[in-house]
């Protein structure tokens, strides 16, 4: 009976998730797939925003968990949006912001280097979070059956097509394979903060830093100090937490 129940829920599980999923990729696939960019690159036209085709992408992935949450009822949330420390993963997001914000990025539309980056890594954390409440919390909790690495392989196979990336020999290996490496870091960082905010934090420096398909010095610096960054809180967040009890 026990086996048999477990059965149903799996299989009542990948229902859901391959129903959710085929939201996320069909709105989305309209934009990753090009089809829609001469269209919002015309309406964006004039702004900053222009040439971050990428942007539209997140309205799938956030209406497809809208839909999720609304109607997968029986799903034991663990991952929400500021986990187990709002002040702590307020602060882990906004690490990108700070640190490209102070550093600058060079830009090709005469913006200063400083405002640029605050622009971008600002819509980069915004967007995450459309693409995280999706990947690092739906899936992820409702995937909680499986152990972190078969997750880990999933979630990060279907990251991968649904960025409909198909072209190049590049993008069926070495791209999937970034895509699952990042999805198990993503989903550590979101078990451990139990904050979808959080890793939208880590996925805008991805973001930011393999942007123009071009890891520089510049960005590899930032990337840097990022980590430091988040490191030192987490060592304070721990001390604080050990002095309070």
């Amino acid at each position: 009976m026990i086996f048999k129940t477990m059965t149903i829920n799996s299989k009542i599980s990948w229902i859901r998730v391959f129903l959710f999923y085929a939201i996320a990729f069909s709105i989305s696939g309209l934009f990753n797939s090009g089809y829609l960019t001469p269209l919002y690159q015309k309406l964006m036209d004039g702004l900053i925003i222009k040439n971050w085709s990428f942007l539209p992408a997140g309205i799938g992935t956030l209406v497809a968990a809208l839909f999720a949450f609304k109607y997968d009822k029986n799903l034991n949330h663990t991952i929400t949006l500021f986990g187990n420390s709002n002040v702590k993963n307020i602060v882990i997001s906004l690490v990108p912001i700070l640190v490209f914000t102070t550093m600058g990025i060079n830009n090709d539309i005469q913006i200063n280097e400083h405002s640029y980056g605050l622009a971008f890594s600002f819509i980069a954390l915004i967007y995450a979070i459309t693409e995280e409440i999706f990947w690092r919390s739906y899936l992820l909790d409702i995937l909680r059956f499986a152990n972190k690495i078969i997750y880990s392989l999933i979630i990060g196979t279907l990251w991968w097509a649904w960025h409909f990336r198909f072209d190049t020999s590049f993008d069926f290996t070495w791209f999937l394979l970034i895509c699952i490496a990042s999805t198990f870091l993503l989903c550590q960082f979101a078990n451990e903060t139990k904050s979808y905010l959080a890793s939208a934090g880590l996925h805008s420096l991805i973001i930011l830093t393999t942007s123009n398909g071009e890891m520089t010095k510049h960005k590899t610096i930032g990337l840097g100090i990022s980590i430091v960054l988040w490191l030192l809180i987490g060592k304070f967040w721990k001390k604080e937490k050990i002095e309070r009890v």
